[in-house]
């Protein structure tokens, strides 16, 4: 197996020093792991088509190509399948669609529809399946939300990121992430409040190298919930380049935060 997973044994009972923030309400998952498996035949009925809004968005052909999107006319969606991340290119756990429907919310269409069998995506990373080469070449991966976040950065010859479907973490996700052996960057979109961001890096401190891109100058549009991956290549870079390590000082920070909400 190409994944691994380390870290060293603490035998020394030790004081919990977390013991006052084990008050703070945390959210669980509960997670399936024998969930079917698909091969390539789930997609027969769907067109193999990019569709042209993501193109000019800056989704490129080949792009949709190597994560196999492609389109239900019948259905008005993008469809999206993914990739079991430990497995093959022809192993897939289920298929999302993002509508295409202009003002879907007045409609009460959601955005996304599962189209295959429900499947937790809590028990995946999206995109790791087909960028765990160019991660373990580079030494980290990004962590994103959306899975066209994905795409995009992949469009942009960087094959470096990897989506976990919203902005927290599983447990299972972050063990996924572990076994990788590299740094992980967490960037989230735009909006994040700073105190969760750093709640998402202590899953992996200090076990694993980690940091996190956080827009200190304004570069991305306040409100407009936009991914770091939303960006121009030039500003996506300069996020990046100048992403804010996650160590001790940032631990007192997110400890301070929790304490007085505790105190609240």
């Amino acid at each position: 197996m190409k994944y691994s997973y380390s870290k060293s044994d603490n035998k020394d009972n030790k004081k919990d020093p977390l013991a006052i923030f084990k008050k703070v309400k945390r959210q669980r998952y509960t997670i399936d792991k024998d969930v079917p498996v698909y091969d390539d035949s789930c997609m027969k009925e769907y067109t193999d088509l990019p569709y042209i809004d993501w193109v000019r968005e800056g989704v490129m052909p080949f792009a949709c190509k190597r994560f196999n999107i492609g389109y239900s006319y019948d259905r008005k969606r993008i469809v999206i399948p993914e990739r079991k991340w430990d497995g093959d290119d022809n192993e897939y756990i289920g298929i999302s669609g993002r509508t295409t429907v202009p003002n879907y919310e007045m409609f009460d269409i959601p955005k996304f529809f599962k189209l295959s069998k429900t499947y937790p995506k809590g028990i995946n990373v999206y995109g790791l399946n087909e960028n765990y080469q160019t991660i373990q070449e580079a030494g980290y991966a990004v962590v994103l939300e959306a899975q066209k976040s994905v795409l995009k950065r992949y469009s942009r010859k960087d094959g470096t990121a990897v989506a976990i479907g919203n902005c927290e973490l599983t447990e299972e996700q972050v063990r996924i992430l572990i076994s990788l052996n590299v740094e992980i960057v967490v960037a989230l979109d735009e909006g994040i409040d700073i105190n969760h961001i750093r709640q998402e890096c202590d899953k992996f401190y200090p076990i694993r190298k980690v940091s996190y891109i956080y827009d200190r100058w304004d570069l991305i549009k306040k409100g407009s919930k936009d991914s770091p991956a939303d960006m121009p290549n030039k500003v996506y870079n300069f996020l990046l380049k100048h992403r804010v390590l996650y160590d001790e000082s940032e631990r007192r920070k997110l400890r301070d935060w929790q304490e007085r909400q505790v105190k609240n």
